[in-house]
């Protein structure tokens, strides 16, 4: 937890303009940490700070109404379905108004695929 916060403070004092979005990322964040732990991986903290990034910016843009262009699904056969799952599922569950859409999806995944590949190796 004090890492999530350690990190949420980093991220704030360089990107002033995510303050009002601290707390919404805070509770996405927190998803992760307790999915990862349930599955016994670890997230070191460079991959901590990317994904704090990443969940910082998903936030402002579902605040925003903003999409990002619309990817091709044939990526999505370079993650792990379980990891393609966890994002779809920590991203849905913070906000039920929010329409994340498949691309939201994958680039968090994205993160999550490195993570359990560096320490479980490719699938």
């Amino acid at each position: 937890m004090q890492m999530i916060d350690d990190i949420l403070k980093e991220l704030a004092e360089t990107k002033s303009e995510y303050l009002s979005e601290i707390s919404e990322s805070k509770e996405i964040l927190r998803k992760i940490e307790e999915e990862f732990r349930l599955r016994e991986i670890h997230i070191p903290r460079d991959c901590w700070l990317a994904i704090g990034a990443h969940v910082l910016a998903f936030v402002r843009r579902m605040t925003n109404g903003e999409r990002l262009p619309v990817i091709e699904a044939e990526l999505f056969a370079e993650i792990h379905p379980d990891m393609v799952t966890l994002s779809h599922k920590v991203l849905s569950e913070e906000k039920s108004a929010w329409q994340v859409d498949d691309t939201e999806v994958f680039l968090l995944a994205v993160h999550f695929e490195a993570i359990r590949a560096m320490q479980m190796g490719p699938s």
